[in-house]
């Protein structure tokens, strides 16, 4: 899972060999999966499981934002179809960067200790939430097994004719649980290392 989103990142139409670098591998799938992608739904969860019962909210607090999301849906499907898988993981990285761009601004942490703020703090979580489903949506091709812990945590489906249907208003979630653990150096190591001897034990 974790090297078809590196290699995703790095293939374009053209045929290039591409060299495994440890150090590029273990930041980009820390910092771009599981620091922007994954933190999206993991920051909103668990407010909406303390205070909202698991569930979003009857309105979307920004219409205009998840449209700006849907609408760059063609493009990243033309790129993937056109074996661009560079350019839309770049498409998608850019959204996770202004859907955690969203929460930040809002900051549904401060607004959770002010009194009456409730509301403001069920719009901005169940806004992310929805963004992310836009998000895991795009990313199914190249993370399935995410995707697929993904779906069963929004109860729903991620398939690109769904997007269409709107939002998750007043929509259960399940229970957040990890959906990728961060990359550790070391287990890298470890697994490069093993899978070179399995290649000398092959070939003796």
């Amino acid at each position: 899972e974790y090297l078809r989103y590196y290699f995703a990142a790095k293939l374009g139409a053209a045929v290039d060999d591409i060299d495994l670098n440890l150090t590029d591998f273990v930041q980009r799938v820390n910092a771009d999966v599981i620091g922007k992608v994954v933190n999206i739904a993991s920051r909103c969860a668990g407010f909406l499981r303390k205070g909202f019962d698991n569930t979003t909210t009857a309105h979307c607090a920004e219409p205009e934002l998840l449209q700006a999301f849907m609408d760059q849906g063609e493009a990243i499907a033309e790129a993937y179809e056109q074996r661009e898988y560079s350019k839309a993981i770049r498409a998608i990285v850019a959204l996770a960067d202004r859907a955690n761009q969203y929460i930040d601004e809002r900051k549904p942490w401060v607004l959770a200790k002010e009194a009456g703020r409730e509301a403001d703090v069920h719009a901005v979580c169940s806004m992310g939430i929805n963004l992310f489903r836009v998000l895991m949506t795009y990313l199914k091709p190249v993370l399935p097994a995410m995707a697929e812990k993904s779906e069963r945590f929004l109860n729903c489906s991620l398939d690109w004719t769904a997007l269409t249907g709107g939002p998750l208003l007043q929509h259960g979630l399940s229970p957040f649980e990890p959906l990728l653990t961060r990359v550790d150096p070391a287990q890298v190591e470890a697994m490069l290392a093993a899978s070179a001897d399995e290649a000398k034990a092959s070939q003796a």
